[in-house]
């Protein structure tokens, strides 16, 4: 087996490598590739293959993706990754890649949820492409909420603007596992799996976890979405990214990250980890 992974220098590709090795993978069979030299170089001396890729590059990409039989995409962050994304497919496509697995996000598919529009282009242009493919729909990460209980931890408030709708986050550390097992094992071909918690909390239940993480009490104070903006840019906040995160927490109010089925459990083979679990990574 020879594993190509893009994102592999990021918080949840380095997670992932680590899961591969635990699961018997031999280093020198997996190739990481990322733009983080630092964390390259250090991976390289674990006997990981690397190669340093900017995705916006077709050649970089198409030269990375050549040797490997399967290529794992963790989805990116930069405002243009949908057309990285397609670079990526489209080097997969031509070089023959057997499997082609693509961390996407949960309910990709909802037209009411902004962050979904690039992942669900992103699943399109892989099944076009016609690639043997296994789609992972991450759910929230609870690590998302690690920046909010710092400031809570002086405030002893949680502001959001998702009234009590459910979400249901889970930690990188089972997404990983998860990932691991795909890229590892067989009977996941044409597969989508929906990534969440194993339950439900409102936000309510992610103070009362900040709150026991942080041994200080720590409440949740839901506001309207415009007055939840005003807030964020009266801490300094530009006034874009204020809006796009009001925008995101109406979303988040509709339900979106609610729990959707037991497939990350199935994967990983244990109960996904708790609120307090995952927010005391970082305590």
């Amino acid at each position: 087996m020879s594993v190509l992974i893009f994102g592999a220098t990021g918080n949840l590709g380095r997670l992932l490598l680590a899961e591969l090795s635990k699961g018997g993978l031999v280093p020198a069979e997996v190739t990481a590739a990322g733009r983080n030299q630092e964390v390259l170089d250090a991976l390289a001396a674990e006997g990981f293959r690397t190669a340093r890729v900017e995705l916006a590059d077709p050649v970089q990409v198409r030269d990375a993706v050549a040797g490997h039989d399967r290529v794992v995409l963790i989805s990116g962050k930069d405002p243009d990754r949908l057309q990285q994304h397609r670079q990526v497919v489209d080097a997969a496509s031509a070089a023959g890649v057997r499997h082609f697995v693509y961390t996407s996000g949960i309910r990709a598919d909802d037209p009411g949820f902004a962050l979904g529009a690039d992942h669900k282009a992103t699943e399109d242009s892989i099944k076009a492409a016609g690639l043997r493919h296994t789609i992972l729909r991450n759910g929230w990460y609870i690590e998302n909420y690690i920046p909010a209980m710092r400031v809570a931890a002086q405030t002893g408030v949680l502001p959001a603007a998702v009234g009590d709708a459910p979400v249901a986050p889970a930690g990188r550390r089972d997404l990983a596992q998860a990932l691991a097992v795909v890229v590892t094992t067989s009977g996941h071909d044409d597969r989508t799996y929906h990534l969440t918690g194993d339950r439900d909390h409102t936000y309510h239940n992610i103070a009362a976890a900040m709150t026991d993480v942080l041994g200080t009490p720590v409440r949740y104070q839901p506001l309207p979405a415009e007055e939840y903006r005003t807030l964020l840019t009266g801490a300094g906040m530009d006034d874009a990214t204020a809006g796009f995160l009001a925008a995101l927490d109406q979303s988040i109010g509709t339900g979106v990250l609610a729990h959707a089925g037991d497939d990350l459990t199935r994967l990983i083979g244990h109960p996904t980890m708790s609120l307090a679990e995952g927010l005391r990574q970082d305590h």
